[in-house]
């Protein structure tokens, strides 16, 4: 990679593209973990790059741009030269519901592209308790290693006797509780299993091998102790008052929140079968009656309404058993449940217990353990015992454990649907995009959503998988999404509160109808958490300055896979499996395929237009 050419684009976006919505943060300093050295240094983060990206996805790319090694493209040296880079919150400790989110930005060692981990957790709060914004780890330590992060210092634990620890027994070792945090790794991190993931209070941060990564890197655990809830209102009061009662109001008659406590986002498996979304047997079906049983009124029925949320957060879409077991949400349970066959709760509870406590993503290896049910039945291997069920937990749960381990019949399966395809000469039923897991939509049913994971975003389209607004015209609101959930993510606020707060006013405002207009669709903009932040932050931040941060990210992102040999705009051949575009035959009552090439070439249009304006202001300025 030609890391000084880089520098010098991103440079210029530094310089020119203007810093709107200054949001002031507390702390400017990063936390640099030398993991070759086993040494620790404070950075003064340039007053450029918190004026320009603020936080999260934004900053974490700009920083990750900063210290990547010009090598780091070469798997060889891939764990020296690929730094992590976690960002906390720029409304961290505000006070403003939603705004403890956590961006890890990293080269999947999977895509090998840059690659975000946006989660929801106490890692950022704990950061800034101690005087960071962020914390940038490079290098690789010698042996398997805890680091304690504390105000008074950082300390490297490094022993043997790590090894094979799974998620929980780490976490005891490390004092998990309430004035400490860790990102954790299992066996599959160790055995540098593609989809193995860092599990962060009771789930996984997100996808793309990050828990790999931590495996080459040899970090066990990254613990963080500290805790700090205050914040400062002095002078905005009233304002913040205002902001908050026209927000806690809308959230009040939202029926995306009302479902959210009541079942957690569990209520959207039926949404998933309705509109032909769900993976069903390995992707060849898009919906199924027993999908009812993975549903939001059944799962509400049988366990309760015990939520399990985020700090601060008012959507609560994580729910308890009332034995304080975690219910996993719908991406997992629809890919632990019914992409394999089972349309029992209990059983998906306990798979995704196991795949967490030993450090596997849930939605990728329920995509694993559907292609092998299905290569089972069609005779392409035989590696499962005569009498192996996909139904029976106590084949499945073993299994899981041995794909972490890379032991007896897990060990093929370890390495993921792509290279299995390959493996067996037979890609055909092997559903990745770029080597990573297709997530759990049937794409034939959501063809925006097929648009962003193209381009390496495993998020949510909101104007699509949660409200359904995204019927027509799929390709400009993927455009939309990314930039509004990348601009709050930037800003640090949580992405799901765009569905009551924009999605659901366009309903409420008269504004919906069976297809909107483009007209409208460019008029979609986040005002109300706008408000919010400006309230909570005392600074005027506009809706536009969240769209504009969200267009800023995506450059980045954009330039920063172009020099690692991606070219989001140019490299669209054969991303999405022919499978969501040559086959309508399904048993949803809408038979389809997804129009991929003329949704990224449209995609691709929108997207250059905006480059191009970009560009035209760079050379103006």
């Amino acid at each position: 990679m030609n890391i000084a050419l880089l520098k010098e684009k991103l440079e210029a976006l530094d310089d020119k593209l203007p810093a709107e919505g200054i949001v002031e943060r507390r702390n400017t300093k990063a936390l640099v973990l030398d993991l070759s050295d086993e040494t620790h240094y404070d950075w003064e983060i340039p007053e450029k790059y918190l004026d320009c990206y603020v936080s999260g996805p934004a900053l974490a790319a700009r920083l990750w741009a900063e210290f990547a090694g010009a090598d780091v493209e070469d798997r060889s040296s891939y764990e020296a030269n690929n730094p992590i880079v976690v960002t906390s919150s720029a409304l961290s400790n505000s006070g403003m519901p939603g705004s403890e989110v956590v961006s890890i930005a990293f080269r999947s060692p999977v895509s090998g592209t840059l690659c975000f981990n946006v989660c929801t957790n106490t890692v950022g709060m704990r950061l800034e308790a101690i005087g960071y914004c962020a914390m940038i780890i490079t290098g690789r330590l010698r042996r398997p290693t805890v680091i304690d992060i504390k105000k008074s210092g950082v300390t490297y634990n490094v022993s043997e006797v790590f090894i094979g620890y799974t998620v929980s027994q780490i976490e005891a070792l490390a004092g998990v509780g309430p004035m400490t945090t860790a990102l954790s790794i299992g066996p599959a991190g160790e055995q540098k299993v593609p989809y193995a993931t860092v599990v962060c209070e009771g789930n996984f941060t997100g996808r793309g091998g990050l828990g790999c990564l931590f495996g080459y890197k040899n970090i066990k655990a990254l613990c963080i102790t500290g805790f700090d809830t205050a914040f400062e209102r002095t002078g905005r009061d009233e304002e913040i008052k205002k902001a908050k009662d026209s927000f806690d109001k809308v959230l009040s008659s939202s029926e995306y929140c009302h479902m959210m406590h009541r079942s957690g986002s569990s209520w959207l498996v039926k949404r998933s079968g309705k509109y032909g979304w769900a993976p069903v047997f390995n992707f060849s079906r898009r919906t199924d009656p027993r999908l009812f049983h993975l549903g939001g009124d059944e799962i509400r029925r049988r366990y309760g309404e015990e939520h399990g949320g985020c700090i601060g957060c008012p959507i609560l879409c994580r729910h308890r058993t009332s034995d304080g077991i975690l219910i996993p949400g719908y991406e997992s349970i629809l890919m632990l449940g019914s992409n394999i066959a089972c349309f029992d709760v209990d059983k998906i509870i306990e798979r995704y217990a196991q795949c967490l406590n030993f450090g596997l993503d849930p939605v990728s290896t329920g995509n694993v353990m559907g292609w092998a049910s299905q290569a089972t039945s069609c005779g392409l291997i035989n590696i499962l015992e005569p009498d192996f069920s996909f139904k029976d937990n106590s084949k499945v749960l073993p299994l899981i454990e041995m794909i972490a381990r890379r032991i007896g019949p897990g060990e093929p399966l370890s390495f993921g649907t792509y290279a299995l395809g390959q493996a067996y000469k037979d890609d055909s039923f092997a559903y990745t995009i770029r080597g990573i897991e297709c997530g759990p939509y049937d794409y034939r049913g959501a063809w925006a959503q097929s648009v962003s994971d193209c381009m390496g975003f495993w998020f949510s389209n909101f104007f699509e998988i949660d409200s359904t607004l995204a019927r027509c015209d799929h390709a400009d609101w993927a455009v939309v999404n990314e930039n509004i959930v990348m601009g709050l993510q930037s800003y640090g606020v949580s992405s799901s509160l765009v569905v009551p707060t924009v999605s659901e006013r366009i309903k409420y405002l008269g504004l919906r109808q069976r297809f909107l207009p483009k007209s409208v669709i460019k008029q979609v903009k986040p005002k109300m958490l706008a408000d919010m932040i400006s309230a909570y932050s005392g600074s005027e931040v506009l809706a536009e300055n969240i769209i504009t941060l969200g267009e800023k990210c995506w450059r980045l992102i954009y330039e920063i896979n172009l020099a690692l040999g991606f070219n989001m705009l140019g490299d669209m051949a054969e991303i999405l499996p022919e499978h969501f575009y040559i086959d309508p035959d399904s048993n949803h009552n809408e038979s389809s395929i997804v129009p991929y090439r003329s949704l990224m070439e449209r995609y691709s249009f929108v997207r250059k237009n905006t480059i191009a304006v970009q560009s035209a202001d760079l050379k103006r300025n």
